[in-house]
């Protein structure tokens, strides 16, 4: 091929690309990567491009996150913070160049401490509300929380429509989004309620249930725990209406600290361009869950 033919061509490749790319941030978590078939999610658009930050106005962060909260966080062999929430700090910390501390509290001491000035900022799923928006700044979500379903191995579904579903039974928590989403785009299934997530995990993997609908990330988990025994796998495609299952997991600042949330941004931003996210995800949810 002429030189100058292998060039167009090549620019041509690189339009396309940037242009699959700019498209599919436009509508939210995206299949970015499928490393060993695994599909890890992105939330961030190629074509934003985050301030970087003033060091003279982010001098350090004092992260906070829940205790006791495998695999998004927990204390480790050495007594130290380990999980998926403290892993993300520290790359946060690292890609900025500044000195950060990660303290672990009981759920419901978070929002004191902040609040007392013991903290700056919360990496915890801390729900992104109209409430809460009143009471933090929060940054591009990291993390996503779609609905999946979940049935035994031993089930023939294998295709999620609503013919497939035409009276089947699915398993819901009871007053949950989820329960929510089957009633409003699955009107013939029959949903069976249960109180909370290890009742119905305990009927399907019982086998009282074939199938469940639920949160994905949760369920992602237990599928990987030892507690599941390998009864079970994601059926049909990951969904995301944010309507129903919200925007995800983001960082939760101080609200005076808009320097601080737009530093956070930038260093995720980095950190999940440069790949180290993908490697982080990968050791907490080797199953995945999109």
């Amino acid at each position: 091929m002429p030189a100058a033919t292998n060039l167009k061509f090549c620019s041509l490749a690189l339009l396309m690309l940037a242009a699959i790319l700019a498209a599919t941030a436009v509508f939210g978590p995206v299949r970015a990567q499928e490393p060993d078939g695994v599909n890890v999610p992105g939330f961030w658009d190629p074509n934003r491009r985050f301030t970087k930050p003033d060091r003279t106005k982010v001098r350090a962060i004092r992260f906070l996150t829940e205790q006791e909260s495998p695999p998004f966080s927990f204390t480790g062999p050495d007594g130290l913070p380990a999980g998926f929430n403290v892993d993300i700090a520290r790359a946060v910390c690292e890609e900025l160049d500044i000195p950060c501390t990660i303290q672990e509290l009981k759920w419901d001491l978070l929002t004191a401490a902040i609040e007392e000035g013991r903290g700056d900022a919360i990496i915890a799923p801390v729900p992104i509300t109209a409430e809460n928006r009143e009471k933090y700044l929060f940054t591009h979500p990291y993390l996503g929380r779609p609905a999946r379903f979940v049935a035994t191995k031993k089930s023939r579904l294998q295709i999620i429509s609503n013919a497939t579903l035409a009276d089947t039974k699915v398993g819901v928590v009871e007053g949950s989004p989820h329960a929510r989403f089957i009633e409003t785009y699955f009107p013939q299934t029959e949903r069976v309620p249960f109180e909370d997530h290890a009742a119905l995990r305990a009927a399907l993997q019982g086998g009282a249930l074939e199938v469940v609908f639920t949160d994905a990330l949760s369920a992602s988990v237990w599928l990987n725990s030892q507690s599941a025994q390998k009864c079970c796998i994601f059926v049909g495609e990951a969904y995301t209406d944010l309507g129903f299952f919200g925007e995800g997991i983001a960082v939760a600042v101080d609200p005076q600290r808009k320097e601080l949330r737009d530093a956070i941004d930038f260093a995720m931003s980095r950190i999940y361009f440069n790949g180290r996210y993908f490697e982080i995800f990968l050791r907490y949810f080797p199953r995945g869950y999109y």
